[in-house]
């Protein structure tokens, strides 16, 4: 066993990360998530302008292509955040939506998560098997806590989590600001120690 003193090493690999959609879909279905590509930009304006998705987030109703890649060049450069882009498991290389791993602490090897699923794609279980995929590669990198916060009007999102085995740990009032109001955030994790 690792040194439970030793921060997290960060960051943390970002090749592909392969396995098979098992949960929602049932049927075996391949995953992949892997490196953002050019060819993602059209993929993730759509995505960013569906009105679900800007509901629950920053997201401009005039999201721009520009916009997209300026969005990717920061994820790229960022010390404290990695993306991996979803692949659509029905057009292998099309983008099924994105998979965000923010570092909270390095000293209690703590991150969170954020996610979107392209809208084509969303109903079916796929984000509930990336999240599960994504949090066993984490503990696998000595990640102790993944954590995940949604607004608990975003049942959506707030479902993913508790489909994917974490547990909802309490409502923060008022913690956050977002098209000019104050909205609760739901906090679920996942413990590398949980069973």
């Amino acid at each position: 066993m690792t040194d439970p003193d030793t921060p997290l090493s960060w960051p943390l690999p970002s090749a592909d990360i392969v396995g098979d959609i098992v949960g929602g879909t049932g049927d075996g279905t391949a995953l992949r998530l892997r490196a953002p590509v050019d060819s993602d930009l059209r993929g993730l304006v759509t995505s960013s302008r569906h009105e679900d998705s800007r509901r629950f987030t920053h997201l401009e109703e005039d999201y721009s292509r520009d916009d997209a890649a300026a969005f990717l060049r920061t994820m790229a450069r960022s010390p404290v955040a990695m993306l991996w882009i979803v692949d659509d498991p029905d057009a292998p290389g099309g983008f099924g939506g994105t998979l965000e791993v923010r570092l909270v602490s390095r000293e209690a090897r703590c991150v969170e998560l954020g996610y979107t699923t392209a809208p084509h794609l969303r109903g079916r279980g796929l984000m509930t098997a990336v999240v599960r995929l994504v949090t066993e590669f984490l503990f696998d990198y000595r990640v102790h806590r993944v954590q995940i916060k949604a607004n608990p009007v975003n049942r959506a999102s707030c479902a993913v989590a508790v489909n994917a085995g974490f547990r909802h740990e309490g409502t923060a009032r008022d913690a956050e600001m977002l098209h000019g109001r104050f909205n609760d955030l739901d906090t679920f994790a996942r413990l590398a120690t949980d069973g």
